[in-house]
């Protein structure tokens, strides 16, 4: 037995966080990471093969193995026995299906952590693999391929496999469905048993676990139900044979993109060996942080309106490689400038030898384990399965103009272009020549921007020897209420925060939000370059920001970020500030959290301040006051027409993207309280799952079916949403109202030791913070939400989850059965959504709504 501590695999966790792995005799790899202020279990089953294993013959079938280990398994045999399981603690749990690793994760309370895990790995070991249940699921697998037509990433991929090897795996596409699957389901099912024997064993598996539990406790949980899983000798791997074609370039678009306001994406892409990759990680991650620190972008902005770039060392469906995304307002009429740019400063990165290492970033707690178990149960790559002359064993050697390939999604309307179509997905794409343009038509380099924070009357501002503020409402005038400190969390050494928000038309705001995104993304490349942090935000109440750091520069950080607001408040933003993306259902369920409240918010103050960290009284003042000022000159222009509009009827429709339908109820809460926020959610957790069983298995209405909680601007909201290839949509609205007719009182009754269970649910979820930055992201939330024409008492300190907590405490079971009365009743402030395919004949962009 083999066992080490794991610094890397540390970095980015609370700074108290303990991590420690180990592989068993058998093969399988465990991971624990003790984060003592966790709220929940994350539980994380992984096993090394993924869609890139499909033999050629059955694309999908590790996607249908999946889907069929959620079909019972050997101690609990019922079909959904894991739903129900997870639903009764109030928990979650998916699964996701890569090129190389397909993983199981789990989101339990922690008292049921242990259950849990004994679940996950007998699901992983021993499904039964029901044949009449997967021939089921190969129906959900055909709805889900048709649903995600009209999702770009799938285009994408389609896409980029014009860039490899046609004889490769990684060529074709891997979604599955009914065609490359068959209708043999004796014979499926005798495939899915052998390539589950062959690919399900501990040799190519890993366990990984992350909550409050003491580390040694975590490692003796996963051993003890590790060894259950199937122990075979490790198979030799073959080859990993080289997936890329010769160097070239693809341009493409989404089919449904005509209609839809779309802006362009070039991707420059160098692969790499899979061992130099593994080898040199640290290196091709030096790299990308230095093409992401502000300079490239600030280059780039003399010629092109870049809305995002991103260097990273994982893109998507790739393999290993070395990508830079960068998105375009507008799609360019000439790249060649671009990319001898782009291609500069890559050659720049890589001769630097003095690497200092990126600031580490907190790590998402959820996105962790999975990551972790990914890399664990990932083959290594075979040696000598891409050859390394002497002169191509470095990065460098690989990171160069003539290696590159070039994924561009352009605009659609392009009348003087001819598009070929990818069969099988439809996906519109041409090839592009690669003339690598000279080194001489690079654009000047820029300086990225550096602080130097001055006051109005050009005087440098410094450190005052002035009093630590009490914590509450230091100042307030006409123009600003200043407020200090009060956070119930531990503060970070030497950081320093500010936390500004104002008043601003919520018509329009998506679009403001993303222009003023556009014009600061040098800034807050620069700012993450140093170790500090800015981040935008737009609801109801208003914009805001947060910026929190070093103080070295930070209140300059700050100054330029509201300079970039004013720019983008004086012109008038386009509506719809991007091109839709994701299923039709979930671009629903974003209305949810972006639409505004029915029932406008308080006003805010012309500007609210929340100062943290190494100031006194009368610095802060200073600075805020600077602020104050500087927001005062601001000249708004006038915001576009809200969009989009409902019929007259009730219903809201969506601009037509493809052949589904789609339809959601959204249900308002009758305020904005910690208590309706919660009824609201657990009403959600009462109906979500037996909604998804009556709309797709009893009735067979579509692969998409839930019911989600989302807020906008603090207010809650339910969406019931459903997304069908065939249905009309009166069909699914009808659907989801029988629903509420029928069940939503009776679901929504529950005893005492049921809600309770609920309860530490929802707080395993909404509980106390569980890092720094989530603490600062909800006190700083609560703050926008204050009655602000009253002082702050004596004793006055910022944390909202204990309030929320106490809200919670006090709900009874006949809370609950009473909203849900309100609901069926339609006593519920409620909107309906809905899209359908544009009528025959007539043009995507002028969609009336069809007869039902």
């Amino acid at each position: 037995m083999d066992e080490a501590e794991s610094d890397q695999s540390s970095a980015g966790l609370p700074p108290d966080s303990r991590v420690a792995s180990r592989r068993l005799a058998s093969g399988l790899w465990i991971m624990a990471a003790q984060v003592p202020r966790a709220r929940q279990s994350r539980l994380v089953g992984a096993a090394g093969v993924g869609y890139l294993d499909d033999p050629p013959d059955c694309r999908g079938l590790a996607h249908l193995l999946e889907h069929g280990l959620f079909l019972g398994s050997g101690r609990w045999p019922g079909r959904s026995a894991l739903a129900r399981w997870v639903g009764t603690q109030g928990g979650r749990y998916n699964a996701h299906t890569g090129e190389e690793v397909t993983d199981v994760h789990l989101h339990l309370p922690v008292e049921a952590a242990e259950a849990g895990l004994a679940r996950l790995v007998d699901l992983l070991g021993y499904p039964r693999l029901d044949p009449g249940a997967l021939a089921d699921e190969v129906e959900v697998l055909d709805a889900e391929f048709r649903a995600r037509l009209d999702d770009p990433a799938l285009h994408r991929l389609a896409a980029l496999g014009r860039l490899f090897d046609p004889g490769h795996p990684a060529a074709a596409c891997h979604a599955g469905n009914r065609a490359t699957l068959g209708d043999d389901h004796p014979e499926l099912v005798a495939r899915l048993q052998a390539f589950h024997a062959r690919h399900y064993h501990a040799g190519r598996m890993a366990l990984v676990m992350l909550g409050p539990q003491p580390v040694d406790e975590q490692l003796d949980l996963l051993e003890r139900h590790g060894r259950r899983l199937p122990a075979t000798a490790a198979d030799t791997p073959s080859p990993d044979r080289w997936r890329w074609a010769t160097p070239r370039g693809v341009a493409w678009h989404s089919p449904n993109e005509s209609s839809l306001p779309a802006a362009g994406t070039l991707e420059l892409l160098w692969p790499l060996p899979g061992a130099l990759a593994d080898a040199c990680a640290a290196p091709l991650q030096a790299v990308a942080s230095q093409l992401n620190d502000g300079a490239l972008t600030a280059t780039l902005q003399q010629a092109y309106s870049v809305q995002e770039l991103k260097a990273d060392t994982a893109p998507e469906g790739t393999g290993p490689a070395l990508c830079l995304a960068i998105e375009l307002v507008e799609p360019p009429a000439d790249i060649a400038p671009l990319v001898a740019t782009c291609q500069r400063a890559l050659r720049q990165a890589c001769r630097r030898h003095a690497i200092t290492p990126p600031p580490a970033r907190t790590v998402d707690l959820d996105a962790w384990p999975r990551e972790q178990a990914r890399r664990l149960s990932r083959r290594p790559p075979a040696r000598g399965s891409v050859p390394l002359d002497r002169d191509r064993r470095t990065p460098s050697a690989w990171l160069t103009p003539e290696q590159c390939r070039l994924l561009w999604r352009e605009g659609a309307e392009r009348a003087t272009v001819t598009w070929r179509q990818i069969e099988e997905t439809a996906t519109p794409w041409r090839p592009l020549d690669l003339p690598w343009p000279p080194a001489a038509s690079a654009l000047p380099e820029v300086a990225t921007p550096l602080p130097s924070r001055r006051d109005l009357a050009g005087r440098p501002v410094g450190p005052r020897s002035d009093d630590r503020p009490a914590a509450g409402l230091l100042f307030r005038d006409a123009r600003l209420s200043l407020w200090w400190d009060g956070l119930d969390w531990p503060t970070r050494e030497a950081e320093t925060g500010w936390c500004l928000g104002w008043p601003a038309g919520a018509t329009g705001n998506g679009g403001r939000l993303r222009d003023w995104q556009r014009r600061t993304l040098t800034l807050r490349q620069a700012a993450g370059a140093r170790g500090q942090a800015l981040t935008l935000g737009s609801d109801a109440r208003g914009d805001w920001l947060m910026a929190r750091g070093s103080p070295a520069g930070l209140a300059s950080l700050v100054d330029q970020a509201l300079d970039g607001w004013m720019a983008a408040s004086a012109v008038t933003a386009p509506t719809v500030p991007a091109s839709s993306s994701g299923l039709l259902a979930q671009q629903m369920l974003d209305r949810l959290a972006t639409r505004r409240p029915s029932c406008p918010p308080g006003a805010m103050p012309p500007l609210l301040c929340w100062a943290r960290g190494e100031m006194g009284a009368g610095e802060a003042q200073d600075t805020a006051e600077g602020f104050a000022e500087r927001l005062s000159r601001a000249r708004n222009a006038p915001p576009p027409p809200d969009a989009p509009q409902g019929d007259g009827q009730g219903m809201t429709w969506l601009a037509p993207q493809s052949a589904d339908r789609a339809v959601m109820l959204e249900v308002e809460g009758g305020d904005d309280s910690p208590r309706m926020r919660w009824l609201l959610q657990l009403l959600a957790h009462c109906h979500d799952a037996p909604f998804h069983r009556e709309m797709r298995q009893r009735r067979g209405l579509g692969y998409v079916a839930a019911v989600r909680y989302r807020e906008s601007s603090g207010w809650p909201r339910l969406g019931y949403v459903v997304q069908s290839p065939k249905a009309s949509v009166e069909t699914l609205r009808q659907a989801i109202l029988a629903f509420l007719d029928a069940d939503a009182v009776r679901l929504a009754r529950r005893d005492g030791p049921q809600l309770e269970r609920l309860r530490r649910a929802l707080l395993a979820r909404q509980g106390p913070p569980e890092t720094h930055d989530e603490a600062i992201e909800r006190a700083w939330q609560a703050l926008r939400q204050l009655q602000f024409d009253s002082p702050s008492p004596p004793d006055w300190h910022l944390a909202p989850w204990q309030q929320e907590r106490a809200a919670l405490d006090s709900l009874a079971a006949a809370d609950l059965e009473v909203l849900a009365s309100a609901l069926a009743s339609g006593t519920l402030p409620m909107r309906w959504w809905a899209h359908a395919p544009a009528p025959p004949g007539s043009p995507a962009s002028q969609h009336c709504p069809p007869a039902t």
